[in-house]
């Protein structure tokens, strides 16, 4: 073994290592059911890594008590990024982040039905693909070009809505995961199921590709729920081609949980009005997602809890980014002072 991989093993196992400490210092929880009384939606999204680690380290159920005891009711955990986290014979698996011979999405579906949590498998990179995927570089006719023939748009690929082997590859994968996981509750596509506008207009291919995609899931799981969590609607349409508040009126969409990832609790109590919440209301529950910073971007819990109550006040649910951004030490803050949100606001 060369000693470049030697050195990456060694940071894999680093990481692994350090996670397993982080988690059991934060989740020193017992296992048992719990129950949620609030039926309107209350959500959070895991990516890829917290899952997978989750997994691996068998904490998944402590992560998932203190999110039930807290009266959250949804987990949408991130199968989709460069590449899957679970076995599938049509998307290439994401060693970087999932070991072999592991399940993360079927641990979730575990852990959540002794939570008593809804699991929906989130595809986050939905149209979207690193241009080294392995998908990208076999299938580069599937991709999308500019009039001056870029592909390579926000540091991604994109898949060509227009072309029958991309509809056929989506229809492949979902119904995967609908037939092999019986107790999945729902898939979820976001802001990432559309195409940037430098590609040109593509609502009228986005909106076939979308009916016969989730129509073909609906045709084999009819209970599974198909959760869209968009951008705002004039943005989604203008800039992505995603015009999801017909897919809404169509009845191709269960929830709806909109991104109204803003700084303030002004500017979220701003964008509410016009953000096309309203409408979607009228089909089906709705929810709004709230990004609680990460990193770089700071966001206080004040802020946090300013803006649940915002949201809550006008009647909808919500849905938090992410579970690794605020219920971890990533997040400034004692434990205690973050579940004071959530209990305060139930």
């Amino acid at each position: 073994m060369g000693f470049k991989k030697i050195l990456k093993l060694i940071r894999r196992v680093f990481l692994i290592t350090l996670t397993i400490i982080l988690v059991k210092l934060l989740i020193p929880l017992p296992r048992y059911q719990t129950s949620q009384s609030n039926n309107q939606i209350q959500g959070v999204w895991m990516t890829h890594i917290g899952t997978s680690f989750l997994s691996y380290v068998t904490l998944l159920d402590n992560a998932f008590h203190q999110l039930s005891r807290l009266n959250f009711n949804r987990v949408y955990v991130d199968v989709y990024n460069g590449g899957v986290i679970y076995p599938s014979q049509y998307a290439p698996r994401n060693y970087k982040r999932s070991l072999p011979f592991t399940d993360p999405l079927k641990a979730a579906i575990e852990a959540g039905k002794s939570q008593n949590l809804k699991i929906y498998a989130w595809y986050e990179h939905g149209m979207m693909m690193f241009p080294d995927d392995k998908l990208a570089k076999e299938h580069p006719d599937w991709l999308l070009a500019t009039a001056d023939g870029q592909t390579f748009i926000e540091k991604h690929v994109w898949l060509d809505p227009n072309n029958p082997e991309v509809a056929e590859y989506f229809t492949n994968l979902f119904l995967e995961v609908a037939n092999n996981y019986p107790d999945l509750y729902g898939i979820q596509l976001d802001d990432h199921w559309g195409i940037p506008q430098v590609f040109g207009n593509k609502v009228d291919a986005m909106n076939q590709l979308t009916q016969k995609v989730f129509s073909a899931i609906k045709k084999t799981r009819p209970d599974l729920i198909i959760s869209l969590s968009p951008n705002p609607y004039n943005f989604a349409y203008n800039k992505y081609s995603q015009d999801w508040l017909a897919w809404v009126k169509q009845r191709l969409v269960d929830e709806v949980v909109v991104q109204v990832y803003r700084p303030t609790t002004q500017q979220v109590t701003d964008s509410l009005i016009n953000a096309g919440l309203n409408t979607a209301q009228q089909y089906v529950p709705v929810a709004v997602g709230i990004y609680t910073g990460d990193l770089y971007t700071k966001k206080s819990l004040t802020e946090i809890k300013n803006q649940i109550s915002v949201v809550e006040n006008s009647n909808y649910g919500y849905a938090l980014f992410c579970w690794e951004y605020l219920f971890t030490p990533l997040k400034r803050g004692s434990l205690a002072e973050k579940e004071a949100i959530f209990i305060e606001q139930s």
